[in-house]
């Protein structure tokens, strides 16, 4: 199909006609007036090559009724659909069970704390030596982290757990004072302090 040599008359209408309607509403409103043929593709690639917007997102806009609403549906309607739904309270075969502990991307392990639908990631799981650290000593303070003393994550005694601000854990990283020797990384901290200390008073 060659492509459509469009008139001043259509462009004009494009331009008035674009904002505020659909592709489809387009489509049908450009053929109603001028009939021809147009590609599959008109009339997002003419919006496209033209710098038009329809202004309208795709979302359902605040106060839309659904055409379905209020209506049941026919016994045969139900009938098909009957095999594929889900039973009021069922969870998926893959939901995790809380408890489950998972490795995940930030190299650290996960636990499975709570079982809510829609939340993010951090309400229902939290890092394993996290949940350690706060079971033992409560709440973790604003602006402070839980270190493994030994480097080891997956060491996940309380003794080998401190919880530092994030201020001498950066003094940690950038002096070099973590150890694979518990005390030696103590003693890291420490200085990690009288530094931070020492920062803050210049």
């Amino acid at each position: 199909m060659k492509p459509r040599i469009y008139t001043e008359e259509e462009h004009a209408f494009m331009e008035e006609f674009v904002p505020g309607h659909s592709y489809k509403e387009i489509r049908e409103e450009f053929l109603k007036r001028f009939g021809g043929e147009v590609t599959k593709s008109f009339p997002g690639s003419y919006i496209m090559n033209h710098g038009l917007n329809t202004g309208r997102n795709g979302w359902f806009e605040k106060g839309h009724v659904p055409a379905n609403k209020g209506k049941k549906m026919s016994p045969e309607q139900y009938d098909k659909c009957r095999r594929t739904m889900f039973p009021k309270g069922h969870t998926p075969r893959n939901t995790d069970p809380i408890g489950t502990e998972k490795l995940l991307a930030d190299g650290y392990i996960w636990v499975k704390v709570d079982d809510q639908r829609y939340v993010k990631k951090g309400v229902n799981w939290i890092q394993k030596h996290r949940k350690i650290w706060q079971d033992h000593n409560g709440p973790i303070p604003d602006g402070h982290v839980v270190i493994f003393l030994d480097g080891d994550r997956t060491n996940f005694d309380i003794n080998n757990l401190a919880c530092i601000s994030m201020a001498d854990n950066a003094r940690l990283n950038q002096n070099g004072l973590r150890f694979d020797d518990p005390e030696l990384t103590k003693s890291g901290v420490s200085i990690a302090k009288v530094m931070s200390t020492m920062g803050n008073r210049k």
